[in-house]
């Protein structure tokens, strides 16, 4: 069987079975093991979940197919919304949350298909100020 002939829930369900995996071991260091219950459970979950999307994936797969380049047309949408999070994340490292907020989530917005600038501008703001005024005056917490 060709790697072009495979489909991406195939791919997608094996890959989260991985991490799920190497989350699962995270969680087992874990100094306190009350603290790993509920992530070990969670993980659990995720990795019988993405078994039955591998399942699905393979009864779907079709031998003698004449599509070509299922692989990256299929996968392109997933990669990309998981290298926008590790992005968005990194970026909260080192300018905190409002500001990478700030930033991901007009992006996010408009390459999912938003374009009415003041519907973006709307949420954007309203989400800011409403984390900040639960959160940091509220809660009196402090935002990374």
């Amino acid at each position: 069987m060709k790697l072009k002939t495979i489909h991406p829930d195939v791919w997608i369900g094996g890959v989260l079975i991985v991490l799920s995996v190497i989350f699962y071991v995270m969680a087992g260091q874990f100094s306190n093991p009350d603290a790993a219950m509920w992530p070990k459970a969670i993980l659990i979950g995720i990795i019988i979940l993405s078994a039955m999307v591998t399942v699905h994936g393979l009864k779907l797969t079709q031998p003698k197919t004449t599509q070509s380049q299922i692989l990256p047309r299929g996968l392109a949408g997933p990669f990309f919304a998981l290298l926008a999070i590790v992005l968005y994340a990194v970026l909260m490292n080192f300018t905190g949350y409002f500001v990478s907020t700030a930033i991901f989530l007009p992006l996010g917005m408009f390459f999912l298909g938003q374009r009415n600038w003041k519907a973006i501008l709307g949420v954007t703001v309203g989400l800011e100020l409403f984390v900040y005024v639960l959160f940091v005056v509220q809660l009196q917490l402090r935002m990374p």
